[in-house]
């Protein structure tokens, strides 16, 4: 992703990686009401995040055609409606990115890849 000044007295422009954009949204999505944890797209991603540790494996960064497009792949709490914890989750990323980074972002896809049941019923 390529962020420049637009003014006329243009000194250089400031790279931030896909890695830095996706750390920011794993942050966003943890705290987010509902989430439990973060999913990879295949079985195989998964089991190659937890090998590595991978703290935002379920984070996926796109810049196409000027535009900031996150994907998130999330597990969420079983009794939650799906859709106000992909809703807070939309917002909350958006929010977060577009006040650390000051770009703005075109787009937030949540894909719910699981749900958990809460720890003290089972």
């Amino acid at each position: 992703m390529r962020m420049t000044d637009e003014s006329n007295d243009k000194i250089g422009s400031i790279h931030v990686s896909p890695t830095a954009v996706a750390t920011i949204a794993s942050q966003a999505l943890l705290t987010s009401y509902g989430v439990v944890g973060m999913a990879s797209k295949t079985a195989i991603g998964d089991l190659a995040a937890q090998i590595t540790r991978d703290p935002h494996h379920g984070i996926t960064v796109t810049y196409r055609h000027g535009q900031l497009v996150i994907d998130a792949y999330v597990i969420i709490q079983h009794g939650t409606r799906i859709s106000q914890v992909a809703s807070s989750v939309i917002n909350k990323v958006r929010f977060q990115v577009e006040q650390a980074l000051g770009v703005p972002v075109y787009q937030v896809n949540v894909f719910v890849q699981g749900l958990r049941m809460a720890e003290d019923a089972e």
